[in-house]
């Protein structure tokens, strides 16, 4: 069953990236050029999403640990497609805050499901190498569904979403069947229904991730990350448009330039990542070592980004930036599944999603205010600066005494 596992794992990775990549090349810029959101609420847009992941987390992790990850992974992947087509049916700032919703319930269901569905079908060990081969693949994905993006853009910035949000909802059908479980052993029904058995799941991973310092600190680092990218994910694409402009010279609509660009950020996350996969190692102080110098670089980048004047210098950033969080996806996910049971893995996982969505949480709104009142460069100057204390954590010794 591990082939087939496998093999499925890396479809479901590249379907789903495919036609996320598909949305994501017109989302933002239908909410920029169609709703004509400002950066405060371009912000509070991923503020609502952050938001309701971080109240779905827990309760659809635990689903994941007591009911079924298969069924949690398949619900993730229609709710996303329902996002993206709620977004485009309620077409206002509310109607995209309301899409949110929709969007996080499926985020926080494929959340530490998928992650622990494969673990548990094929072993803590082998799960490193396919999450840099899933990495790999979806950096292909990307290209892919850009492509489409783009195309489809021609007709309206509706279309993207439109037909990304249809393809979801045809690819969780079809993963209910082709996906396998067999590494899981669900709840007996007696108990499905028992708030107990939840709440036993629940304190368990919360014990487990107390009885831990490196979690805790991981945790952490997921917290700081988190305030860091909110910014930066809302604003690159207005900080192009607004703040520095498009090249004029090739006659590009915006849509074809951000494809452009995404596309080429994708081909060099796939560099990135193949590079780390050869630094990377199944030992702690190997996995530090790499993450202190990517988040350093990432500091870096979204300074380097504030500053400049220039498209090319920027487009230069850019890139840097997407390389970096490429690749320390799916280094930073293996060095965690290596620390947890299989018992409490997706309730872990999903804690660590939840530090995430807290750290956007609070620091969304801020990066937010911060380029309405002092202009969009200042938002990533202030989204570098989250990241400092992260090199401080990735120093500590307990770290690599686990």
């Amino acid at each position: 069953m591990q082939p087939q596992a496998r093999l499925i794992y890396l479809i479901l990775e590249f379907s789903s990236r495919l036609l996320l990549s598909c949305i994501f090349t017109a989302s933002m810029l239908y909410r920029i050029q169609v709703l004509g959101l400002d950066p405060l609420q371009l912000v509070l847009v991923g503020t609502v999403l952050e938001a309701a992941a971080f109240s779905l987390e827990i309760p659809t992790g635990v689903i994941a640990d007591v009911y079924s990850r298969r069924l949690s992974v398949v619900l993730g992947i229609a709710f996303l497609g329902l996002g993206a087509l709620s977004e485009v049916w309620l077409g206002s700032f509310i109607g995209s805050l309301l899409a949110q919703v929709v969007w996080a319930l499926g985020y926080a269901l494929i959340s530490g499901a998928t992650e622990a569905w494969i673990t548990d079908e094929i072993g803590v060990e082998a799960v490193e190498p396919l999450f840099l081969k899933a990495a790999q693949l979806n950096s292909i994905a990307s290209l892919v569904g850009i492509g489409f993006g783009v195309l489809l853009a021609k007709l309206g910035l509706r279309w993207p979403m439109i037909s990304g949000g249809v393809g979801l909802v045809g690819l969780a059908v079809g993963m209910r069947w082709l996906m396998p479980e067999t590494g899981f052993a669900p709840a007996p029904a007696t108990e499905r229904q028992s708030w107990g058995r939840f709440g036993a799941t629940l304190r368990h991973g919360w014990q487990a991730v107390r009885g831990q310092p490196v979690l805790m600190s991981l945790l952490l680092i997921s917290a700081i990350a988190g305030a860091a990218s909110e910014g930066y994910d809302r604003l690159w694409e207005a900080h192009l448009l607004t703040t520095i402009g498009l090249p004029t010279w090739l006659n590009w609509q915006p849509v074809t330039w951000f494809g452009a660009i995404a596309a080429l950020g994708t081909l060099a996350s796939l560099l990135a990542v193949s590079i780390v996969q050869r630094l990377a190692s199944n030992t702690t102080e190997r996995s530090m070592w790499l993450l202190r110098w990517q988040y350093g670089l990432l500091a870096v980048g979204l300074l380097g980004l504030a500053f400049s004047q220039q498209f090319a210098i920027a487009l230069f950033w850019i890139m840097l930036i997407r390389m970096l969080r490429q690749s320390i996806q799916p280094l930073y996910s293996a060095w965690l599944n290596r620390l947890i049971e299989s018992r409490s893995r997706a309730t872990i996982i999903s804690i660590n999603s939840q530090a995430d969505a807290f750290g956007q949480i609070l620091g969304g709104p801020i990066i937010g205010l911060i380029a309405s009142r002092m202009g969009l460069p200042a938002a990533f100057v202030a989204a570098s600066c989250c990241l400092w204390p992260m090199l401080v954590l990735l120093r500590r010794r307990q770290l690599t005494n686990q």
